[in-house]
């Protein structure tokens, strides 16, 4: 493919998504391809997407989160127009994950788009269960790696499209649990008295759904269970009323992991990290990067 530019639009909750577009970003500028980013947040203005669109997004209930979803009802039509479609999870692409971009991809072809490739990436997960910090490392050196490896081949022309498993097509039809659920899940978000009333959670919150009047913080609506608040909160101030399970109690900061890999110089071996059986995806994805003894 002849691309000179590329526009790389995401929506990132604690910033794993965000992660894999910088990835993304440095491999297509080694290549001498402008890059230009557009991250999904608030309101956003209709944006040019050079010779090639890269829409990426994290996984949620199974399926792409609601702000992707509200982004392409609004895009314009492009006849034959190349897209690239990434999701990115904690577990890989493995069941019931495998049929998470089968509706955005609907979308972008009704509206005339040529999706030539689609990939699933792995973040560490921030939902349920966490992994350790060698498992975290590990990830995060495999992820340039294969993103090195999709780039080249979609710069060759090579095309890649998956098929999901049956029962999966079902459970992605769910995604719309989230959407539903995530207005309850907001509105019972708690502010514990640890908070200063700094601002941070009013600030960064994805979908300006977190006012603060008077002192009083106030939820709206919009909330998709990012966590970017509750993680993200500076005095760890914001706890969920609802779903308090889905929260590690450990916290989860991307950036402590980043900076505590500089201390890592020895790791497992992939079936020694990745020995429970939720992890195959996980398994997977590191053995395709050739990073790590097997």
């Amino acid at each position: 493919m002849n691309i000179k530019s590329a526009n790389l639009v995401y929506f990132t909750g604690t910033g794993g998504t965000a992660r894999v577009a910088d990835v993304f970003e440095r491999s297509f500028m080694k290549k001498s391809i402008a890059v230009q980013r557009t991250e999904l947040k608030g309101t956003v203005a209709p944006v040019g997407y050079g010779d090639l669109l890269v829409l990426l997004f994290p996984v949620y209930a199974f399926n792409a989160p609601k702000p992707i979803a509200e982004w392409l009802k609004k895009i314009q039509p492009a006849q034959g127009h190349p897209v690239v479609v990434i999701s990115v999870s904690g577990g890989g692409e493995i069941s019931p994950n495998t049929a998470c971009r089968m509706s955005t991809i609907r979308h972008l072809e009704k509206k005339g788009y040529d999706v030539v490739f689609e990939k699933m990436m792995v973040m560490p997960s921030n939902f349920l269960i966490g992994f350790d910090e060698s498992l975290s490392a590990m990830i995060l050196h495999a992820t340039p790696v294969i993103v090195d490896k999709v780039v080249a081949e979609i710069m060759e022309g090579k095309r890649h499209r998956t098929e999901p498993y049956g029962i999966d097509r079902i459970a992605s039809k769910l995604g719309y649990l989230e959407r539903l659920g995530g207005s309850f899940f907001g509105r019972q978000l708690k502010i514990s008295d640890k908070c200063v009333d700094c601002g941070w959670c009013e600030e960064l919150c994805p979908r300006d759904n977190i006012k603060i009047i008077d002192g009083k913080h106030i939820f709206g609506k919009d909330c998709v269970i990012c966590l970017r608040c509750i993680y993200g909160c500076p005095q760890r101030a914001i706890t969920p009323g609802f779903g308090k399970f889905m929260v590690l109690p450990t916290g989860f900061d991307l950036k402590k992991v980043e900076n505590r890999m500089d201390h890592l110089t020895v790791y497992p071996r992939i079936s020694q990290a990745t020995s429970q059986s939720s992890l195959r995806g996980v398994r997977d994805y590191l053995i395709e990067s050739n990073c790590f003894e097997l």
